[in-house]
């Protein structure tokens, strides 16, 4: 049995066969600058940049891992039960979601009343963020001073005036920012009353 073998190429950088019958033509110089400035632009991409066919680290909401944007996950929900029509026979297959249904007996939820946004969007989207924020060092500082200002006995008036006194007092201390407006606007007010004090 005969086998053909390809003649023996050196090592030159490219897996091209050459072939004796073929005549290579001369490459312009355009040509190279513009197939090593592709190689090298190429080159610098970062991995999902050099294989865009498998997409970028995306972070999966369905199965809560972190995996290329390629890979397609579905969402699996647990049958709890099959309810069956008597009457018409057709059979309907009730799932573990969060929304069912009115009138849906779950022994985990009722599903009379709406649920909540957790139940719908899932209580991670929700994690970290205080519905009331804790207040920062300034602010506690201004806390701290309005209460010292305040009589005891006061009404809303004596709190307001509090607060004014105490922002002008911590603005010395402090800075401006977050206590008192900015100069610009304080500029605009003056313009405006030199306008209508001119009119």
């Amino acid at each position: 049995m005969d086998e053909t073998r390809l003649p023996y190429v050196p090592e030159t950088g490219s897996d091209v066969v050459s072939d004796p019958n073929l005549e290579l033509k001369p490459v312009s110089q355009e040509v190279v600058d513009a197939v090593n400035a592709a190689l090298e632009d190429i080159s610098s991409r970062s991995f999902s940049g050099r294989h865009p066919e498998l997409g970028k680290m995306i972070k999966c909401q369905v199965c809560r891992l972190r995996h290329r944007e390629s890979v397609k996950c579905q969402q699996r929900f647990v049958e709890l039960y099959i309810e069956e029509d008597l009457e018409t026979g057709e059979k309907k297959t009730i799932y573990a979601t969060a929304m069912q249904e009115p009138g849906t007996i779950l022994p985990h939820q009722r599903s009379l009343h709406q649920p909540t946004i957790k139940q719908i969007v899932g209580a991670q989207s929700f994690k970290g963020h205080r519905l009331k924020p804790h207040p920062n060092k300034r602010n506690l500082q201004l806390v701290e001073q309005v209460r010292i200002l305040l009589p005891d006995e006061y009404d809303e008036n004596d709190m307001k005036k509090a607060r004014a006194k105490t922002r002008r007092i911590l603005s010395k201390k402090l800075g401006r920012h977050g206590f008192l407006p900015p100069v610009w606007m304080k500029q605009e007010k003056q313009n405006e009353h030199a306008g209508h004090e001119h009119a």
